[in-house]
Parts: structure tokens; C-alpha cells; sequence
């Protein structure tokens, strides 16, 4: 029996178990190469999203983080050109948007159709939404028409839309599944790191409105607690205006009073400009002419913001696109904005502060107009407090018959007033004047009728008198005048014309079936001319006085004439 020859099968078995080897070490050293390609491309993504947090969470302007943004993702990604939105920066709701690489389209026309979007400001989007691919010439927003493929990639968070990214190319492999997660994986950490950029800004801002607030409200207490100290009104409204000026940041500053009786609301105060300023505001202003800019569309808080846009209409929307986390910051404070905080206790109009040109120059926002309001609840209990220090002040200082002041207040008047043009050598006259035969009038026609006669001749005396000048009963029917700075020619010109103005008014009263006249006699001495001393210096316009009584009366007589005579 022949052997079998077994070597060709052998040979065999060894081929096949050696292709079973090849295949086997191809095999793995396929599976090692795709895991080291799988492990570069994710080291590759970590260290791209490494470089993306340091990017985003940089303190940059957001200008400057799309840029490098968009460098990052390209030396990673095939992405030749690349629009970036980010709602986060925008402080009045509009999208900040940069480009990168080889785009040609025009950003008016980005813009227009960023704004067709409005499924971008729907609340209800997919956290982790899929990109969308486009290809070709046909789709709806074409960066660079050279390049064929586009991914775009809301970036969005559950909470918000922060922003877009859409990438083009001409590589087809910006398309492919790998690529596409990798930028789903880079837009969800991107749009993770503007909110948290977004949340830290945030509250940093509200951390320093509050350091803000608290400063302000600091202020506040300073100046309320100054308040306190001024008792006089007019000396009050002075320090209200400046505190807002210099602690609240407004550099024009108006307070007007209320006056019911002329229903006119009266500039009492301002800072800013003077009377002469072409800019100046009325003295009196009727009441309609302030009240009419009171009304609800105007209203924040308590107060009246009337912008230079609109002074009859709301102002309408301006059709800017509106996001979801919108920052409502104010925007600039222009010269024809009006801004009203009334002055009220309970439903009594006190008055009200015009306020002008903010010292940051922007339209103030909710926070700065309740801190205006805070302190104007204090000024208002100021000029309340003021007004009845004044009214109680005048109950001591006014004759309570004539309303002139008292005796004791011609005595304190006189020595002050003597004291400071001693200081500054200027000249000061004084008048004694007496009614002419004020006892007849009594006895005749009864003692309302000489009532009658005291008022109505102190009313004459005070029109013809300056504000600066002084008129007080003396006692019974006498009056004493005191003329600051006031030169003895000029005195006699005043006072002359005084005794004109008595003789010619008619007094009428029912008691008397005819018009009465009335007459008043003068005398007038000056400092330093007659006297040098408050005590001389009535006396000698007492002595004055007298000589035009013995002198036929309804005349006027100087000092300096008595001593003319005296000489001859």
C-alpha cells in the first residue's frame, strides 16, 4: 500500500493558519489604529473645549471672545467662515454678532434674517437641540456662496438661548456624523459657559446696584438729617436742591412750591442756572402746565419720566428683537426728557422737583427714581416742618391788627441792621410817621373804623416799600420804617412818596355815609449823618416827627433840618 504524501496539506493548513493570522493582526492593529484616532479626536475635543471655557469665562469684551471663538474652533474643525450670535451681551435686546473667516454676506443683511428667527425665542426648544445641515446654493442663509456646506447650532441651555454658531465649508467632512457631534458636543459646553458668563455678570451687576443703592440711601439719611437743621423755608429749599445736585447726580435741579391760592406752581429754588439763563424756567407756572405731563403712561413709581420722543404719546416699540433674558438697560438721557418727582402729603400737593442732565447721562433707571422719591418724602416733611416754624415765627414778629411787625421786631431789626452798616459804611435811614388826628377818627366813628384805617395804611406802606425794607407798628397809630442802605436823598424821595400814597387813598366802610381821607405826618433821620447810635438815632426821627406835627402835619420833616434851624 502506497504512503500518503501529506505535505500538500500541511502546506495548506499552514497558509490558512498563517492568512488567519495576518487577518486576525490586521484586525487588531485596525481596531489600535481607530482607537488612537477615536483617542486623538477626543483629546483633540477636550482640548478644544479646554481652550473654549478659558475663552468664555475670560472677563474680554464679546467682540473679542467670538473672534477667538471662531480661531479655536478652526484649527479644529474644517470651518472656513463662521457667523457667532450672542444674546448675553446685549444691553437692549439686540443680538451682538460677529463674523469670522471668509464671509461675505453683509451684516444689515445677517441682521434681517437674524430676525425672522423667531423660533430662536421660543422657551420650549429641545435642551440639546440637532444640528442642522444645509447644502448648496439654495439655502436660506448663505455666508460665503463658495462654500457648499453649512451646520448650524442654536446655543442653547435649558434655561436660555445664548447665542448661534453656523459654520460653512467647502470640506465635506464638516458634514459628516463625527464632525457634527463633535460641534454638538463644543455648542452645548459654549452655551453652558455664556450662561455661566451671563449668571456671574449678572450678579455682579446686582451686587453693585446694591452697593449702589446702599451708598445712596446712605446719602439720603446725610442730607434728611441736614434738612433738619434749617428751620427757615427759604434757607430749606436751597439745601434741597443742592442735596440732589451734589448727592443724588442731577445737575439741574428745580423745586417748585404749590400755591392754591393762585393754583400756579411757584420756582422757589434751582441749580444749575440763574434767572438769567435762557434756559431759565418761568417764575410761576400754572398748574395744568406741570400737571399734564402726570399722567399713567408717564409713570415710574411714584414719579413722571416724559422722554423727548414722545411728550403726548407712549413711546411706540422701536421693533428691536426681543430675547428672552433681556437686560433693561437705560439708555441715554437726552436734553428735552423730563423727569417730575411730586411733592405730596397724603393728597395735598406741596410742590415739585424738576430734575435735568443726570450725572452719568443716562435716563435713570427704577432704582435711582425711588431714591429721589425717598428723599423727596423727607424734603416734604422739611418744608411742612418749615412752613409752620415760619407761621408760629410771624404769630411772635406780626402786629396781629395790621400785620405789620411788632415793636419787638423793629428794636431787633434796627440794632442788626445797624451793626452791619457800621461794618460796611453804608447808609440806613429810619421814618417815624404818625396818623393825623387818629383820635377823632375813634371818637367819632368808633374804633372799627380806626381799625379800618391802621390796615389800610400799612397795606399802602408795604407796596411802597421794598422787600428788603422793614415796616412795624411802633405802637397806637405810630409806625417806624427801616430803609437799608438807603442814602438820605433817596430816603426822603420813599418817604414822600409814602405820604403821597396815604393822602390819596379813600378809605369806605358802612359806619361812614362818605369816602374818609386820611393823612400821616414823617419825620426822617439817617445813619451816619444824624445819629450814630440806634437810641439817638429814633430819637431824632421822633424830634422830626413832632416838628411836622407843630408844623401843620401831612408833611415830612428831616433831622438834618432840625439842626438847620437849631443853627439859625
Amino acid at each position: 500500500m502506497p504512503l500518503l504524501d501529506f505535505r500538500p496539506v500541511l502546506f495548506t493548513a499552514i497558509a490558512l493558519g498563517l492568512l488567519v493570522a495576518v487577518i486576525v493582526v490586521t484586525r487588531k492593529l485596525a481596531r489600535a489604529r481607530s482607537g488612537a484616532a477615536e483617542l486623538s479626536r477626543k483629546n483633540r475635543e477636550l482640548a478644544t473645549l479646554r481652550e473654549l471655557t478659558s475663552i468664555v469665562s475670560s472677563v474680554a469684551p464679546g467682540e473679542e471672545i467670538l473672534a477667538r471663538l471662531f480661531d479655536t474652533l478652526r484649527q479644529a474643525l474644517p470651518i472656513r467662515a463662521l457667523a457667532a450670535v450672542s444674546y448675553e451681551e446685549d444691553p437692549d435686546g439686540q443680538a451682538l454678532v460677529s463674523f469670522g473667516g471668509d464671509v461675505t454676506l453683509e451684516r444689515r443683511s445677517f441682521l434681517d434674517w437674524l430676525a425672522t428667527q423667531k423660533d430662536l425665542e421660543s422657551p420650549f426648544l429641545p435642551a440639546s437641540p440637532t444640528p442642522r445641515v444645509a447644502s448648496g446654493p439654495d439655502r436660506d442663509l448663505v455666508l460665503n456662496p463658495r462654500f457648499q456646506h453649512q451646520v448650524f447650532l442654536p446655543l442653547q441651555t435649558p434655561a436660555l438661548i445664548a447665542g448661534i454658531l453656523i459654520a460653512e465649508s467647502d470640506d465635506p467632512s464638516l458634514v459628516t456624523p463625527q464632525t457634527l457631534q463633535e460641534l454638538s458636543v463644543v455648542s452645548d459646553h459654549v452655551a453652558l459657559a455664556l450662561q455661566d458668563r451671563n449668571l456671574r455678570r449678572q450678579m455682579q451687576a446686582v451686587n453693585e446696584r446694591l452697593q449702589e443703592r446702599a451708598q445712596m440711601l446712605q446719602r439720603i439719611l446725610e442730607v434728611s438729617n441736614e434738612l433738619k437743621t434749617h428751620l427757615t423755608l427759604e434757607h430749606l429749599v436751597q439745601s434741597i436742591v443742592q442735596a440732589v445736585h451734589h448727592s443724588l447726580g442731577y445737575r439741574v435741579v428745580v423745586l417748585s412750591l404749590f400755591d392754591p391760592a393762585e393754583n400756579v406752581f411757584e420756582r422757589r429754588a434751582q441749580v444749575g442756572f440763574d434767572d438769567t439763563s435762557p434756559s431759565a424756567p418761568p417764575r410761576k407756572v400754572p398748574r395744568e402746565e406741570i400737571a399734564r405731563w402726570f399722567g399713567e403712561h408717564f409713570r415710574i413709581s411714584k414719579s413722571y419720566f416724559v422722554s423727548h420722543l414722545d411728550r403726548k404719546e407712549p413711546v411706540e416699540d422701536s421693533g428691536k428683537i426681543d430675547r428672552r433674558r433681556r437686560n433693561t438697560a437705560p439708555g441715554a438721557w437726552h436734553p428735552n426728557d423730563l423727569l417730575f418727582v411730586p411733592l405730596t402729603a397724603g393728597d395735598q400737593v406741596v410742590g415739585a422737583l424738576q430734575v435735568d442732565q443726570p450725572r452719568g447721562g443716562l435716563v435713570p433707571r427704577l432704582e435711582d427714581v425711588q431714591a429721589l422719591e425717598i428723599f423727596a418724602n423727607q424734603a416734604v416733611t422739611a418744608i411742612q416742618s418749615a412752613r409752620a416754624y415760619e407761621a408760629t415765627r410771624q404769630m411772635s414778629v406780626r402786629d396781629s391788627l395790621t400785620e405789620a411787625f411788632n415793636h419787638r421786631y423793629f428794636q431787633e431789626t434796627l440794632s442788626r441792621e445797624l451793626a452791619r452798616h457800621e461794618r460796611s459804611g453804608q447808609p440806613l435811614a429810619l421814618v417815624m410817621l404818625d396818623i393825623d388826628d387818629f383820635k377823632k377818627i375813634n371818637d367819632r366813628w368808633g374804633h372799627p373804623v380806626g381799625d379800618l384805617v391802621l390796615h389800610g395804611i400799612v397795606e399802602e406802606l408795604t407796596k411802597g416799600v421794598r422787600e428788603m425794607d422793614t415796616v412795624a407798628r411802633y405802637g397806637g397809630e405810630e409806625f417806624a420804617l427801616v430803609f437799608p442802605e438807603t442814602t438820605p436823598a433817596k430816603a426822603w424821595v420813599v418817604a414822600d412818596r409814602l405820604r403821597n400814597l396815604v393822602a390819596g387813598r379813600l378809605f369806605v366802610t358802612p359806619q361812614i355815609d362818605h369816602p374818609l381821607a386820611v393823612t400821616i405826618s414823617l419825620g426822617l433821620s439817617c445813619f451816619p449823618e444824624d445819629a450814630g447810635t440806634k437810641r439817638s438815632l429814633i430819637e431824632r426821627a421822633d424830634q422830626a416827627l413832632y416838628q411836622a406835627k407843630r408844623s401843620g402835619k401831612n408833611c415830612l420833616v428831616t433831622a438834618s433840618s432840625l439842626a438847620d434851624l437849631k443853627t439859625l
